[in-house]
């Protein structure tokens, strides 16, 4: 049995783009357009943890230091910013945009194990690297067994 499914054209330009591009990418214009059009966004985040410390990495590209803003309150780090939409102003047919922007937010719960007062923050080449050094009881230590 052999099935066929008919399916209308549209000849509108941009349909036609969706067609072509959002087959290609496997992906629908449409549905992306809701994801990064929606003005929210989370950031790509990291934590490693060494013998002395937690490091926290977070992926920022195309924004500046005044973007973000980090602070630390009741035990809690956040990080918030927001990146600006960037809309070329061509009268080229057909767009494709699938970078997020908008205001973000991500919220981590730090415990009592993080020396809060000798937290560090750099931002350099769209990556913001926050350090989180432990508290000395709770790094490891080995425990010597007497005989």
């Amino acid at each position: 049995m052999i099935m066929m499914t008919c399916t209308k054209r549209n000849t509108n330009p941009l349909n036609v783009f969706e067609d072509v591009f959002g087959t290609l990418f496997n992906d629908s214009i449409g549905s992306l357009a809701k994801a990064t059009h929606a003005g929210t966004w989370n950031p790509a985040v990291d934590i490693v943890e060494s013998t002395d410390a937690y490091t926290l990495t977070a992926d920022l590209p195309g924004l500046t230091k005044g973007d973000i803003n980090l602070t630390v309150e009741d035990g809690v780090l956040t990080l918030t910013g927001e990146r600006k939409a960037e809309h070329s102003e061509s009268k080229e047919f057909g767009h494709r945009y699938e970078r997020a922007y908008g205001k973000f937010s991500r919220s981590f719960e730090l415990g009592s194990g993080i020396e809060n007062g000798k937290i560090k923050a750099e931002f350099k080449n769209g990556l913001l690297m926050v350090e989180l050094p432990k508290v000395e009881a709770s790094r490891p230590f080995e425990v010597s067994i007497a005989e």
